[in-house]
C-alpha cells in the first residue's frame, strides 16, 4: 500500500511542479481593470443595444460580455509586463481557433490579427504591452472592429 501511494505521488509530482500559477504584477491587473471599466462606460453610451451580461476577472486582464438580441460579444483587456510578452500572447490567441487561421490586420495598433468566420469574428490588437481581444458575431467584422476601437481609444489615453 505504501508502495502504491509512493507511485501515485511520483506520478503527480510533474503536475505539482508545472501547475504553478504565474501571478502578474497587480499594477497590470488594475490597469487592465481600469481600461475595461472605461470601455464598458463607452459601450453603454455608444452601443445602447448591447447590454452588459457579466464580467470575469483573470490574473492578466478583465473580460466583459455583452449581448444584443441573439448576438453575443466579449471584449478582453490585458496588460502584460513587456511588449514581447504581449506580442507572444496575441500570437497565441490568434492561433487558438481550430476552424481557421488568423490573418494580419494592418494599420491598427502596433500589431493585429483577425478571423472572419461564418459563425464568429475575432480581432486581437496589441498596443505596446496592452492587448485588446474581441470575439464577436460573424462573419462581418464591423461590430467587432467597433468594440476593438473602444479598447484602443482607452489604451491610447494613457501612455505605456
Amino acid at each position: 500500500m505504501i508502495r502504491n501511494l509512493s507511485l501515485i505521488l511520483l506520478l503527480c509530482a510533474p503536475f505539482a511542479v508545472t501547475g504553478q500559477i504565474r501571478y502578474s504584477d497587480p499594477t497590470n491587473r488594475n490597469e487592465a481593470k481600469r481600461i475595461a471599466e472605461n470601455v464598458e462606460r463607452t459601450v453603454k453610451v455608444k452601443e445602447p443595444k448591447w447590454k452588459w451580461k457579466y464580467i470575469l476577472a483573470s490574473e492578466f486582464g478583465s473580460h466583459y460580455y455583452f449581448k444584443s438580441g441573439k448576438k453575443e460579444l466579449d471584449i478582453s483587456i490585458y496588460v502584460f509586463d513587456s511588449v514581447e510578452e504581449a506580442s507572444k500572447q496575441l500570437e497565441f490567441h490568434g492561433n487558438s481557433s481550430s476552424l481557421t487561421a488568423s490573418l494580419e490586420l494592418k494599420g491598427v495598433g502596433d500589431e493585429g490579427f483577425y478571423i472572419s468566420h461564418q459563425y464568429f469574428s475575432w480581432i486581437g490588437v496589441r498596443k505596446g504591452r496592452r492587448l485588446v481581444v474581441v470575439h464577436g458575431p460573424g462573419p462581418n467584422l464591423t461590430v467587432t472592429m467597433r468594440f476593438v476601437s473602444y479598447g484602443l481609444a482607452e489604451m491610447e489615453s494613457k501612455p505605456n
